[in-house]
């Protein structure tokens, strides 16, 4: 079953991407919006849980982020997403933000986290206390929108190189699940990749490759930035309502 996989990880420091599934709705003060998040003291997940915040107003939005800013003040990693996906519908959208931040400015970083997820983008924060300064990553998601009903897969884990979905290119490896002997499907939670930013995975991770798992989930398939397809198996996680 999927906890068998949510039990390793939990075992491991892993960063990813995470999607949420309705549209943002802006209408004046009306900014209908719902944020994922997840805040661990661990570099990366702990578990895959998280929770889903309903705001209708920009001042709440505005209060999420500080909020957000704290938590990794307090020396905790937050990672959120929005409902909001462009770059999985063919949107248009573009900014000349960078998908990275550091900085020493708290405002700053609202307004960069702001743009990230208007972009529909997933966001990681951290904060340094030696040095007084917030650092920020910002990736591209796999959000979809399907009715499939979930099945079950059985197979061994692995690590592969990451799909090049953004320039410049993300870089690591991701988690990934081998099926038979053909087969190979990138593991997400939400639309998320369980991102490693080495190509080499460390050794406590390195020993995990070749388990056999069982998960239940669904197959979506995409296509990168060089014209490659490669599928993903989408598995459900726990969300509290906030």
């Amino acid at each position: 079953m999927k906890k068998i996989l949510l039990a390793i990880m939990g075992l491991i420091g892993l960063t990813g991407l995470v999607s949420c599934e309705k549209e943002n709705t802006h209408s004046g003060d009306n900014q209908n919006r719902d944020i994922f998040y997840t805040v661990t003291e661990e570099t990366g997940f702990s578990s895959f849980s998280g929770t889903t915040a309903h705001l209708t107003t920009e001042a709440e939005w505005d209060a999420l982020l500080d909020q957000f800013c704290n938590y990794a003040h307090g020396g905790n990693q937050v990672t959120f997403c929005g409902n909001n996906h462009p770059q999985t519908k063919g949107s248009t959208s573009s900014t000349d933000t960078p998908t990275s931040i550091s900085t020493t400015d708290r405002e700053e970083l609202k307004t960069w986290m702001k743009e990230m997820e208007r972009l529909g983008k997933t966001v990681n924060v951290s904060y340094d206390n030696g040095t007084g300064t917030w650092s920020g990553r910002a990736y591209a998601n796999l959000g979809q929108n399907n009715s499939q009903e979930p099945q079950m897969y059985t197979g061994t884990l692995d690590f592969v190189s990451t799909p090049v979905l953004e320039e410049p290119p993300l870089g690591g490896s991701v988690w990934a699940m081998h099926v038979g002997n053909d087969s190979t499907l990138i593991i997400t939670v939400h639309g998320m990749m369980i991102w490693n930013e080495n190509e080499t995975p460390t050794d406590d991770m390195a020993l995990l490759i070749g388990a056999e798992v069982i998960l239940e989930g669904v197959v979506n398939t995409h296509t990168d930035l060089n014209g490659e397809t490669f599928k993903t198996l989408d598995i459900n996680v726990d969300v509290e309502e906030q």
